[in-house]
């Protein structure tokens, strides 16, 4: 999972690097400049045209200087983007796949007769993460239902290829690294579990056991930079509005684009969603 992300980082650095100074090279010739005159603050743009230095006022053109202050975040932002470009592509081609699967597979016989389980204990975080008592015993309250057995998708089954810590098997990294974080909590969740509506399948991401014994679902919409993806994901809402799956009831959504995931929005979610729902 270490490599996953690095390599997830990595993409998303060099995406990043490639829009920055796609952005630089489209900008103006000059740099801002600023002065003082009798209390007042005066701008201007600096140039170089057959080698003299040339400047122009544009003290009373904010878009202009807007523009040129852009300019110099972008190289500043790029040099700083361009090292880290560096670093986690010499990151991620040392480090090791890391496989919990395969890990578990290459272990004496004495071990092969034994459960994923006996190796991949949910862990609850509850005190390290600063959770009082009651929200900890709500989070565990839900972990036997987590340990049942359920119906998962079957749908294009080669495509779990990503493993999380406790070794489950995921279409995505980022669905992996979410996966992750809810263990982190010890937060009990079915992964792409079969949900029948009104003689129609769904398939959440995520399904938890709300209070009462009532499910409720998490979505990632990791591609919304996709018109196609955005048409499909506006249908699929509409059918989940139909089967009287709602945002402000039993649905979250989680919204990112070319599968950039903020862990920060993610850790947003946990707390001040999905563990509320519990």
């Amino acid at each position: 999972m270490i490599k996953s992300q690095l390599e997830f980082l990595y993409e998303q650095a060099k995406d990043l690097e490639y829009r920055y100074r796609t952005e630089l090279e489209a900008m103006p010739a000059g740099k801002l400049a600023k002065s003082r005159k009798n209390g007042r603050t005066y701008y201007r743009i600096i140039t170089s045209k057959a080698g003299k230095r040339q400047s122009y006022g544009v003290t009373g053109n904010s878009d202009l200087i807007d523009l040129y202050a852009r300019k110099e975040y972008l190289s500043h932002a790029l040099r700083v983007i361009e090292k880290n470009v560096l670093s986690l592509h010499k990151a991620t081609r040392k480090c090791q796949a890391f496989d919990p699967l395969e890990i578990v597979g290459s272990l004496s016989a004495s071990y092969q007769d034994l459960e994923l389980a006996s190796f991949f204990p949910v862990v609850t975080g509850a005190v390290a993460l600063g959770l009082d008592d009651l929200t900890a015993e709500r989070i565990a309250s839900h972990a036997a239902w987590g340990g049942e057995p359920y119906e998962k998708s079957t749908y294009l089954e080669e495509g779990f290829t990503i493993v999380t810590r406790r070794g489950e098997r995921m279409r995505s990294k980022a669905e992996a690294m979410i996966a992750d974080r809810l263990a982190d909590y010890g937060i009990a969740y079915h992964y792409e579990e079969m949900l029948y509506r009104f003689n129609r399948a769904f398939v959440p991401d995520f399904t938890f056991e709300g209070r009462g014994g009532t499910m409720f679902y998490l979505e990632f919409c990791g591609r919304m930079d996709d018109p196609n993806y955005v048409r499909r994901h506006i249908d699929k809402t509409h059918a989940y509005e139909e089967a009287g799956i709602v945002p402000w009831k039993n649905i979250i959504y989680v919204y990112a684009s070319g599968n950039e995931l903020d862990m920060c929005r993610i850790e947003e979610v946990i707390r001040g969603q999905v563990i509320p729902w519990l």
